[in-house]
């Protein structure tokens, strides 16, 4: 893990012990055959951000957005997208992995500070899987709920929705 993420997690309140696996492990396993995978930071323009929110009915909370890129021989394979955010009460990090067309590869909890029994199961992750930008990816809606952690659901629900807008707007153009 680069010493910048690092150094970002623990300023928004992470350490080493709530980390559950790090991104560049995530990217390696969903884009296997990439030859690099690189992490790069977009600062996102103030007509991206009005788009972004309108695809995704949410406010984009930062503007600066960081995403790894998987390649291979210089050809874009898919994006990795570090969403952070509250939970209830604590943070929570989810990287949203997304094919070059910006379908949901793969989404997986890097970190997470709520009581443990609150995580999103993975069953209920694999729901997001192959979903884009036309599919209704509002919770409750064409998402199903988590009984019990509806606050979880919510926030990784609107994470997915909003690095589907990040991706339609910034990284797919």
């Amino acid at each position: 893990m680069s010493n910048i993420l690092i150094t970002i997690l623990l300023l928004l309140g992470f350490s080493h012990a709530g980390l559950l696996v790090h991104p560049e492990k995530v990217m390696k396993e969903n884009f296997p055959e990439a030859t690099e995978i690189k992490k790069k930071n977009f600062l996102i323009l103030k007509s991206q951000a009005k788009e972004i929110e309108k695809l995704s009915n949410m406010k984009l909370k930062s503007k600066i957005i960081p995403v790894y890129i998987a390649r291979k021989n210089h050809q874009i394979l898919g994006y990795g997208i570090l969403h952070i955010h509250k939970v209830r009460t604590k943070n929570e990090a989810v990287l949203i992995s997304l094919t070059p067309d910006c379908k949901v590869l793969d989404v997986e909890i890097i970190a997470f500070y709520e009581p443990p029994e609150y995580i999103a199961p993975k069953n209920w992750l694999k729901l997001f899987e192959g979903k884009g930008k036309q599919d209704n990816l509002k919770l409750r809606q064409g998402i199903p709920n988590i009984t019990g952690a509806t606050l979880t659901a919510r926030a990784v629900a609107d994470a997915v929705r909003q690095s589907v807008a990040i991706c339609e707007v910034v990284l797919k153009k």
